[in-house]
């Protein structure tokens, strides 16, 4: 049987799969320490998506409108720049990406593209904000979740650059004796 490569744009809703979704869910730390039932909630406003061999799941100056969480399959992540095509990541089943368009309206920094034939849940911007109207503490849990991860991305930035600023001082340090001699 082959696999559509229209995006089905039904809600997920066949119990087949089901408890593997709620597990992905649960393991995804956008929604980590959600109980049984708010990732019930939240699963019934994922859409499936299906995408094909490398087919685009978005692309680098496009809007941003939510994150996605693979079910099956891998998809890249990159940036062209020039010439040159810098891949950020690869990433696999039960891993998630584009989570930051659930916070920010803005166009997307990299392209996102399937390696191989894929399923993924997507988590949309109008979900989220739907969530926060009608179960205003289910969405906090997310949202504090995503501010989480979003300072542990920082820390981790600002901890890459003081490591490349030491060497760059070093090597500058280096030069300049070398000059002296």
């Amino acid at each position: 049987m082959g696999h559509s490569t229209l995006w089905d744009t039904l809600q997920l809703g066949s119990r087949s799969g089901h408890e593997e979704m709620i597990d992905l869910l649960r393991n995804c730390a956008v929604f980590h320490d959600i109980g049984d039932r708010g990732l019930q909630v939240i699963r019934g406003r994922c859409h499936l998506r299906q995408y094909k061999e490398n087919e685009h799941v978005f692309r680098a100056g496009e809007p941003g409108v939510g994150m996605y969480i693979i079910l099956e399959g891998s998809v890249e992540i990159y940036r062209n720049e020039g010439s040159f095509r810098r891949q950020f990541a690869v990433m696999e089943a039960g891993d998630f990406f584009g989570e930051i368009a659930l916070l920010e309206d803005l166009p997307r920094t990299a392209s996102a593209k399937a390696r191989s034939y894929c399923r993924v849940m997507g988590f949309f911007r109008p979900d989220l904000l739907s969530l926060l109207s009608r179960k205003p503490r289910l969405a906090s849990v997310i949202l504090m979740n995503m501010a989480r991860l979003t300072a542990r991305r920082l820390l981790n930035t600002n901890s890459a650059l003081e490591e490349l600023q030491t060497q760059l001082d070093e090597t500058n340090t280096g030069s300049e004796s070398v000059v002296g001699v």
